[in-house]
């Protein structure tokens, strides 16, 4: 099954007792391999490892395809907070946005006994269960990768000492610059850094990843520098307030000046122009990367305070190939909400969220769009409206001061995280924030003297 490069005779999917036939670089056939044992292994496999499997041929493809069940869990929404004591996360099941149910997977708050001590810790991405997380609190930026329905956790090295010093934006800033990627091909989830946040003028020649599990022994415990060249020698930039957002394989930026969108792809690790901007940017317009059904889209607003009454999201075609305005939003006057991102189109939903953040109200809010939702593909030209007039049903929601909310399309996994980098450090680190699950919520609320020195796993 190591044979990556193995090529193998388009036969049919064979029958339960003939073996599976595959034929290595040296020539060598396995048939000793019967094709029931082979799909009893399949099935001990996660879903990350079965996608891996279907590249080295077509027969086990059709093996794959024909005698493993589809991955049956839908995505549901994962929405994680930060205040400035506390910060937690929660699984949303399409079933229960509407009803107002959710789930809390992972949760941190700050030492009450210590009133210097606060928690900044954002949620960077997420991909096939796995969740990439970043401490502001560290120069930086510490990243971390956290399974929440297996409770474990690794940390990723810091990065080099020269990409750690310099500005900062006020509140939650290291994470901005941090983007969290797989990429189906090769099978390799990898943390992107963009060095922007440490020059005032946004440009960088490189920028630095992390690939977890690389086979490389000098590089499975280091981040590498990647070079970027533009054609005419043009200087890399990144608005980080647009955000960073990975789908398909890929993470894009919107450049400083809001001109184009720039990508970095996590196969041949190349950094080059996608597409110039369906709109043109200037005062008062605010522009956010989003997520749409798999795909690149960019959500345009033209004024901001105390929320938008009108935001549209534009769409990237496949290899890049025009934008598409697929959604309006229009929020009435006296409902201040906004879209919340880069997940905001979930099945028959529309999400938002509380604006402006420093309001007191922190909740995460479900709109049922009409005629179908936002389930289906959209007809060419075809544009969804949703005109918001009450407030929706709460999903989720967080007690406490200034927040920070991001959403993503979540599929729980119970693959081990040692799997995929088992050289990393177990842990979220040397965060000065107690680290807590559901299973340890209560003993947290009857032990508060404890909080300071008694971890839960």
């Amino acid at each position: 099954m190591a044979a990556a490069t193995a090529a193998v005779s388009a036969s049919p999917t064979p029958s339960d007792g003939e073996p599976t036939a595959a034929v290595d670089e040296l020539g060598t056939t396995w048939r000793s391999l019967p094709t029931d044992a082979f799909v009893e292994i399949l099935l001990r496999l996660p879903p990350s490892r079965q996608r891996l499997l279907r590249l080295v041929c077509r027969h086990w493809r059709a093996v794959i395809d024909e005698r493993t069940p589809p991955q049956s869990n839908k995505p549901a929404v994962l929405a994680c907070f930060t205040g400035l004591t506390s910060a937690s996360m929660y699984v949303i099941d399409d079933d229960d946005l509407g009803a107002g149910r959710c789930r809390q997977v992972w949760g941190v708050r700050a030492d009450p006994n210590d009133r210097t001590k606060r928690v900044d810790v954002t949620m960077v991405g997420t991909c096939n269960g796995l969740v990439c997380l970043c401490d502001n609190t560290r120069p930086g930026g510490a990243i971390s990768l956290l399974n929440p329905a297996t409770r474990e956790t690794l940390r990723v090295p810091p990065l080099p000492i020269s990409h750690r010093a310099g500005g900062t934006w006020s509140g939650y800033g290291s994470g901005k610059a941090y983007s969290f990627g797989f990429h189906p091909v090769t099978g390799r989830y990898r943390v992107l850094h963009l060095p922007c946040r440490a020059d005032v003028t946004g440009g960088f020649t490189a920028l630095q990843v992390f690939t977890l599990g690389d086979p490389c022994p000098s590089s499975s415990r280091a981040w590498r520098d990647v070079p970027v060249y533009f054609p005419g020698g043009a200087t890399a930039t990144c608005s980080v307030d647009a955000g960073l957002v990975t789908v398909d394989g890929a993470t894009y930026w919107v450049t400083k000046g809001a001109e184009r969108v720039v990508s970095f792809d996590h196969e041949d690790e190349r950094v080059a122009f996608a597409a110039p901007l369906p709109v043109e940017g200037g005062p008062g317009y605010v522009l956010r990367l989003m997520e749409v059904r798999g795909s690149l889209g960019l959500a345009v607003c033209a004024d901001r305070w105390p929320a938008p009454t009108k935001t549209d999201v534009w769409v990237l075609g496949r290899h890049a190939q025009g934008w598409s305005r697929q959604y309006s939003v229009q929020v009435q006057a006296g409902v201040c909400q906004r879209l919340a991102g880069p997940h905001f189109a979930h099945g028959e939903y529309v999400l938002t969220v509380s604006a402006p953040e420093s309001s007191l109200k922190h909740h995460l809010y479900a709109h049922r769009m009409r005629g179908g939702g936002a389930a289906g593909r959209l007809q060419s030209g075809e544009v969804r409206s949703l005109r918001i007039r009450d407030e929706g049903t709460v999903a989720a929601y967080l007690k406490g001061g200034y927040y920070y909310l991001r959403t993503f399309a979540y599929v729980q996994t119970t693959e081990p995280l040692s799997r995929r980098c088992s050289d990393l450090p177990h842990g979220l680190g040397g965060t000065a924030v107690v680290l807590c699950s559901m299973a340890g919520m209560e003993a947290l609320q009857t032990r508060q003297g404890e909080l300071g020195r008694r971890r839960w796993a």
